[in-house]
C-alpha cells in the first residue's frame, strides 16, 4: 500500500503581525520613526500597518522581512488614501492647544516669509 500525499489546503491563517516595538529594531530604527512616518504619510517604507482600536500599530512581519532582505514592498494605495482622508477630516477640536498654536505660528512665519 502506497501513501499518496494530498495537497495541502491553502492556509486560512492570517499573516503574522508584529508590534512597532518588535519591527523597529529589526529595521534598525527607533519605534517613533515608524510611528511618525505612519502619521505623516500613512506608511513606513511602503508598509501599511493595521491600527488597533487602542491606537497600537501592527506591522506585517513578511513585509518587514522583505525589506531586511532588500526586496521592495508594494504599498496599497487605497489604504494610504484612506489614512490621508481620515486625517484631513479630523475634528479640529481634538487637536491639542499646543499643537494648534505651533501650526498657527508656522503658518504666520510662512506667510511673513512669502510677503517679505
Amino acid at each position: 500500500m502506497t501513501l499518496s500525499k494530498t495537497p495541502a489546503a491553502p492556509s486560512t491563517r492570517p499573516a503574522e503581525k508584529i508590534t512597532t516595538e518588535v519591527a523597529a529594531p529589526r529595521l534598525t530604527v527607533k519605534p517613533q520613526t515608524m510611528r511618525a512616518a505612519h502619521c505623516r504619510d500613512g506608511h513606513y517604507m511602503n508598509i501599511v500597518p493595521v491600527k488597533l482600536p487602542n491606537g497600537r500599530l501592527l506591522w506585517d512581519a513578511d513585509a518587514v522581512d522583505a525589506l531586511i532582505a532588500g526586496r521592495t514592498v508594494k504599498a496599497d494605495p487605497e489604504k494610504i488614501d484612506e489614512h490621508v482622508a481620515r486625517k484631513a477630516a479630523a475634528d479640529e477640536s481634538k487637536i491639542p492647544a499646543h499643537i494648534r498654536a505651533k501650526s498657527e505660528a508656522k503658518a504666520k512665519r510662512l506667510t511673513a516669509g512669502e510677503a517679505a
